[in-house]
């Protein structure tokens, strides 16, 4: 039976949007993604997004791009329309503009005031405090501009991490970016009255603090009730930990998780990630014996030649003798082909994407897993898939999908893992290989 669908999404990467799905997912909630605004949006579903390539599309395009998501949205009678940005907030003002996605909302829906900005994810070790922003690593909780990862991003290094001078600069400098701070979160008159205040600004935009799951709650429930007085859709541009809260208040009946299905024969993993974290993932699977292929710097050409070459050959043949394969396009941020390559994010995630699509046609994989964020929206493009929902909440952030039948991944497991996420053993795991 058709319903409809209280919370719509336009997400800036593919991996991103599958978290969003997941956090709707584990709380008894029907979810699905579209990977085109183009595609009619699905009417069985509580939550509906749109996922593309816009983090690695410069300011113009992204804008561009964003405006056409949050049309489709404008659409649908939604209570809340969520802006999906990273949790680690990485972008800048020429590439992964979350101003120019920001700029776009505001222009599907004018007068709607100053957009709260919610990047927290605490679940996932993301917090915001005082508009700083810090995230987890080794164990350890970094700032921003000092986390090991995300300050020496290949593509966009954050080098601050006050949200509001980030935002500043990506919104042509405006100079009135504000923050809502913890101490009004711990009273809701108190939190009711600070967001009125801050959203009834000229500014475009305003940070929100949140270092606790409590905190986001009271975020997704100041959201519904503005929803509610009649400014549907409420707006937010925020990561997996707001539809995690709006999941949480929405929610129907939790779902007990089934058992973890195993993989039906040898696992193919194609990864374009830079990330230390895929690196080390990458480098737990190999120990365990699945195969390395290392796609030269000079592959990104001929796509009609792609199925010919070595590269291509070595891992139709290692799957064919039922062996796991890692191929992948770097091994961390200090892989030489990074600097020996001009291929942009589309050329490589349709690379890798075609590859997927090639060994699952031949059927010598049924299970897919596909690392990288910024180019993993680009590698579902080139399977030909148009429709996403989860079938298992695999890891944090890390969920098993399955695409459209139309796709060369119909029928298929198909974990996406972002480059920063993940537990160090994930592919082992999505192998069915015991964790030592």
């Amino acid at each position: 039976m058709a319903r409809t669908a209280q919370v719509g999404f336009v997400a800036d990467d593919l991996t991103g949007a599958a978290d969003v799905l997941a956090q709707a997912h584990a709380e008894g909630l029907d979810a699905a993604l579209v990977l085109d605004a183009a595609h009619p949006l699905p009417d069985d579903v509580d939550v509906v997004g749109i996922a593309g390539p816009l983090r690695s599309l410069d300011a113009p395009a992204l804008e561009a791009e964003a405006r056409r998501g949050f049309a489709a949205l404008a659409a649908r009678d939604l209570r809340v329309v969520i802006d999906k940005v990273c949790s680690t907030f990485d972008s800048s003002p020429t590439i992964g503009s979350i101003g120019a996605s920001i700029a776009a909302m505001r222009a599907t829906w004018p007068g709607r005031g100053a957009v709260p900005v919610v990047p927290a994810q605490p679940e996932f070790g993301r917090y915001t405090a005082f508009s700083q922003h810090f995230g987890t690593h080794g164990g350890a909780v970094h700032r921003l501009d000092r986390h090991p990862v995300m300050a020496t991003h290949p593509s966009t290094p954050m080098r601050e991490a006050d949200l509001r001078r980030v935002l500043q600069e990506q919104l042509s400098g405006h100079p009135a970016i504000d923050g809502l701070h913890l101490p009004a979160l711990a009273d809701p008159h108190a939190l009711r009255d600070a967001w009125t205040a801050l959203a009834a600004t000229d500014a475009p935009a305003f940070v929100v603090d949140a270092v606790t799951p409590e905190h986001m709650d009271a975020v997704a429930t100041t959201l519904l009730d503005e929803a509610d007085r009649g400014s549907a859709p409420a707006l937010v541009v925020g990561s997996g930990g707001i539809m995690a809260a709006l999941a949480r208040a929405l929610r129907r009946t939790p779902r007990i998780a089934p058992p973890t299905t195993s993989p039906s024969g040898p696992v193919l993993v194609v990864s374009a990630s830079a990330s230390a974290t895929t690196a080390a993932q990458l480098d737990d699977a190999l120990a365990v014996g699945f195969v390395e292929v290392a796609i030269p710097a000079d592959a990104f050409g001929d796509p009609t030649s792609e199925a010919d070459s070595a590269w291509s050959r070595a891992v139709e043949d290692a799957l064919a003798a039922g062996h796991h394969v890692v191929a992948h396009t770097t091994r961390g941020g200090d892989d030489p082909r990074i600097a020996a390559s001009t291929a942009s994010a589309a050329d490589v995630g349709g690379l890798i994407g075609r590859l997927a699509g090639r060994m699952a046609r031949a059927g010598r994989t049924r299970d897919l897993a596909i690392c990288g964020g910024d180019t993993s929206s680009h590698a579902l493009v080139a399977l030909g898939a148009r429709e996403l929902r989860v079938d298992e909440l695999f890891v944090l952030v890390g969920p098993i999908c399955r695409t459209d039948d139309a796709s060369d991944a119909a029928g298929c497991r198909v974990l996406l893992k972002g480059g920063q996420v993940g537990p160090v053993d994930v592919l082992r795991r999505f192998a069915g290989i015991p964790t030592r």
